[in-house]
């Protein structure tokens, strides 16, 4: 069984992959909010 030391290391590393993963997702440009977006620019 693992203890709470390496349970708070998962949980970390999980949450810390999650917010680097949000952050490329945020980051993209879809073909949709291109052609919505583009044409007020």
């Amino acid at each position: 069984m693992w203890g709470l030391a390496q349970n708070r290391r998962v949980a970390h590393k999980f949450l810390r992959n999650k917010k680097q993963e949000w952050e490329e997702y945020r980051s993209e440009v879809t073909a949709f909010e291109l052609r919505k977006s583009l044409p007020v620019l």
